[in-house]
C-alpha cells in the first residue's frame, strides 16, 4: 500500500522553531532570557481604563487609533477593547471582542510588522491576562 514519503530534512529544520515555541515553552523562555534580546514588554504601557463587562462605557475621543478602555473579566483576562463609546451603553455590547494580542517576550521588530495591519496591539499572557498595550519606540 502506498504511504507518504519521509519528510525532508529541510522541512524538519523549518518546523523546529514551531516545536520549540508551542511544545517546549520552558526551553523557549530559557533561550529568550539567555539571548537577552529586546522584548515588547519594555515598550508596553498600562494606561487604559479597565472595565468589567457590565460597566458603563466612558466617553471616548472620536476617530482615535487607540482604544479608550479594556474590558476584563474578574480574573484580569482580556475580553475586548472599547474603541467607540457611542455604540452601546454597556462595555460588553460596545467592545471589540477580537483585538490583536501579542506576548510580552515578542520582539519589537515583529510587533511593528503586526502594527501595519492593526491600529494597536494589546499585550497579554499566554492565558489571556491583560498586561498593557504596546507603544512603539
Amino acid at each position: 500500500m502506498p504511504t507518504d514519503p519521509p519528510t525532508p530534512l529541510s522541512e524538519r529544520i523549518r518546523a523546529f522553531p514551531y516545536f520549540v515555541n508551542n511544545l517546549a515553552p520552558g526551553l523557549r523562555s530559557f533561550w529568550i532570557h539567555y539571548l537577552d534580546r529586546v522584548r515588547v514588554e519594555e515598550f508596553m504601557r498600562d494606561d487604559l481604563i479597565r472595565l468589567g463587562p457590565e460597566d458603563a462605557v466612558p466617553p471616548a475621543a472620536p476617530d482615535s487609533p487607540t482604544p479608550s478602555a479594556v474590558v476584563l473579566d474578574s480574573n484580569g483576562v482580556l475580553l475586548g477593547t472599547i474603541e467607540n463609546s457611542d455604540s452601546a451603553p454597556r462595555a460588553l455590547s460596545a467592545m471589540n471582542p477580537n483585538p490583536q494580542t501579542i506576548r510580552p517576550d515578542m520582539t519589537p521588530k515583529l510587533a511593528v510588522h503586526l502594527l501595519k495591519a492593526n491600529p494597536y496591539l494589546m499585550v497579554t499572557t499566554a492565558k489571556g491576562k491583560y498586561l498593557g498595550r504596546y507603544i512603539p519606540a
